[in-house]
């Protein structure tokens, strides 16, 4: 299980740089650079909704919600990573 880095551009602000971190343990670490904006998020909280300025990856928490847009290119792979991880963290499990 290894984890997996990217930097996505925001896309209403392209010249914005979301760091992406997902862990197979099942949490999502983002960070805005340039805007000492973290946010953290299992999984399950997570849900992209698509609009006309890109997909929206969206977490809903109970204490916060936050919503970070994406280009919708960026969008699809990193929930293709998200379901690997997941599945990854999946067979793991059933392993041990």
């Amino acid at each position: 299980m290894i984890t997996v880095h990217r930097d996505y551009r925001v896309s209403i602000k392209p010249e914005r740089y979301a760091h992406v971190e997902i862990n197979p343990v099942g949490k999502l670490d983002v960070e805005i650079k340039g805007q000492r904006q973290h946010y953290v998020a299992d999984f399950e909280q997570l849900a992209f909704s698509s609009d006309k300025q890109g997909v929206a990856l969206v977490c809903q928490q109970a204490h916060s919600s936050w919503k970070v847009m994406l280009a919708t290119a960026d969008a699809q792979e990193l929930k293709s990573l998200v379901k690997e991880a997941q599945e990854e963290y999946e067979i793991l499990m059933r392993d041990l």
